[in-house]
């Protein structure tokens, strides 16, 4: 085949000089990669931890600094123009006063409480082995 057909006329729209992005180094890709696998160790850290009423804002600020760096490297959010930076800006406004509201409907319904025999939350221990249900009657 020759080189004539579409493929082979010059498309201005495409090839000239208004398309021409500037090439990135690998370094921030790699770093921003490091940093993310530190976060996702110290994410599975934090779970294996029972923190108590500090497990949600930690894993949320994890989550949050997690994305922010995907953004803003991995998707040149942090070349984009500043109507892009303001339409991602809004909606991670919207975003958390999503999670705000759901957060705090859930947290003034009522107290959880935690099952008998639970690893953690609880000021009263049962004998080993044995719930309430299961213990012999006197």
């Amino acid at each position: 085949m020759g080189e004539s057909g579409p493929s082979a006329r010059g498309t201005p729209g495409l090839h000239g000089p208004a398309h021409d992005q500037p090439h990135h180094s690998a370094v921030p890709y790699v770093v921003v990669w490091i940093v993310l696998l530190f976060f996702t160790l110290l994410t599975w850290y934090t779970g294996t931890r029972h923190l108590g009423t500090w497990a949600l804002p930690i894993a949320l600020a994890i989550a949050c600094i997690k994305s922010a760096l995907v953004t803003l490297i991995f998707m040149h959010l942090i070349d984009s123009s500043g109507a892009t930076r303001l339409v991602f800006v809004t909606s991670l406004v919207f975003v958390g006063l999503l999670l705000f509201f759901t957060v705090a409907d859930v947290a003034t319904r009522y107290t959880p409480s935690t099952p008998a025999g639970a690893p953690f939350g609880t000021e009263r221990s049962q004998p080993e082995g044995l719930l309430e249900h299961e213990m012999p009657e006197e």
